[in-house]
């Protein structure tokens, strides 16, 4: 009993305590100086994609990885929101990728609600690694509409850890524009959301050396395991040449959506949104200014489908469509204008997001775009 009695007194704990806290930092220390950060290995392939939580931190050799082997490879990132998310007969970007009447690979960053605003933070914390890289951005004219106009702060905390803002905030100072954009980060977040979102940031800083540093360097191998690449060969577009006819057991050219999607009830208005405007502007600067080659796709909205079911709100579809167009014109923006396959039915599969039917017509005008004419 004496035994317990002295080893749970408060002066033992509290010499246990510090005990711990001084080998933890002394570990701290000898894992950093002996386990530095385990640098880009400069792959030769292009890297397919990476995942989202390194952008989300940035704080992974990944990152630079995947830049500069786009780069490298003379290839082509292409990003956009939700409709640039796999597709069950294929997107845009893997007709792109797969066709074998030209070398250029095109990887992909796409998600749901990952608007060019959240992009900018890339570009400028890996400014060296973007310089002359060229990138593919598809605009969903959806993102005017009511409920995902403005700053939405779900999709922020989902791409972009409030630390890894806060730090993006010091590469950017020569570019007051990223702030302007993404100052309500700090002003939606309460205090509990921004200590977490920190702690989050700290631990995941700390633990890097023990957890990913250390167990590169032992074992390298694990590094390249870990890079998504492409498969080694092109397959060729005639895989996908049966996308140049509609499959009707699949969808409904009456309303342009998928039979799954007729049982839906919902769609909300466009309209106009300042954020979303000079969320556009901001990132056409910045690339011009990081001298990234950037073209824009102005994708459709599903015209036939907002005509049958809520005819009031298709001159608002169709003005926001324009004004993004104005914006692109004003700004001097090189772009693919995709606009008009919204009234082609097929080209849909719900309200909002268009089908491989569309994304074949979408490859189409983008291989048009790029190599008939000749404009790389």
């Amino acid at each position: 009993m004496r035994i317990i009695r002295h080893i749970y007194k408060t002066s033992t704990l509290s010499e246990y305590g510090k005990f711990i806290l001084a080998a933890l930092l002394l570990l701290l220390i000898f894992v950093n100086l002996f386990f530095p950060e385990y640098p880009v290995q400069g792959v030769e392939r292009q890297l397919l994609k990476i995942q989202g939580k390194h952008f989300r931190f940035d704080d992974h050799p990944q990152v630079p990885e995947f830049l500069l082997s786009v780069k490298k490879n003379d290839g082509f990132i292409c990003m956009g929101t939700s409709e640039s998310t796999p597709l069950r007969d294929g997107n845009y970007y893997e007709f792109l990728d797969q066709d074998t009447s030209y070398p250029n690979r095109f990887s992909i960053l796409g998600g749901a609600g990952w608007t060019c605003g959240l992009h900018m933070a890339m570009l400028l914390n890996h400014q060296e690694e973007v310089d002359s890289l060229r990138l593919i951005y598809f605009i969903n004219p959806v993102y005017w509409r009511s409920e995902l106009k403005g700053f939405r702060k779900s999709y922020w905390t989902r791409y972009l850890n409030y630390g890894t803002w806060l730090n993006t905030l010091n590469n950017a100072k020569a570019y007051p524009e990223f702030e302007k954009i993404s100052s309500a980060y700090r002003q939606e977040l309460n205090p509990a959301e921004k200590a977490l979102y920190r702690l989050e940031y700290w631990v995941r800083k700390l633990r890097k050396p023990f957890f990913r540093d250390l167990r590169y360097t032992l074992f390298p191998e694990d590094y390249d395991h870990d890079l998504r690449y492409f498969a080694e060969r092109k397959t060729g577009p005639e895989t996908f040449d049966h996308l140049g006819k509609i499959d009707t057991s699949y969808l409904d050219t009456l309303w342009n959506v998928t039979h799954e999607f007729m049982g839906r009830t919902w769609l909300n208005p466009l309209q106009e949104d300042e954020y979303r405007d000079n969320e556009l502007r901001a990132f056409i600067h910045l690339c011009d200014r990081l001298n990234v080659n950037i073209c824009f796709i102005l994708g459709p909205v599903n015209e036939i489908y907002i005509q049958k079911y809520h005819p009031s709100y298709l001159g608002s579809y169709l003005d926001g469509v324009d004004h993004i167009r104005e914006i692109l014109l004003e700004e001097n923006a090189v772009f693919v204008d995709a606009s008009r396959l919204g009234k082609i039915p097929g080209t849909f599969i719900d309200n909002q997001h268009h089908s491989s039917y569309g994304a074949y017509l979408i490859y189409k005008m983008v291989k048009q775009h790029f190599y008939e004419k000749g404009d790389l």
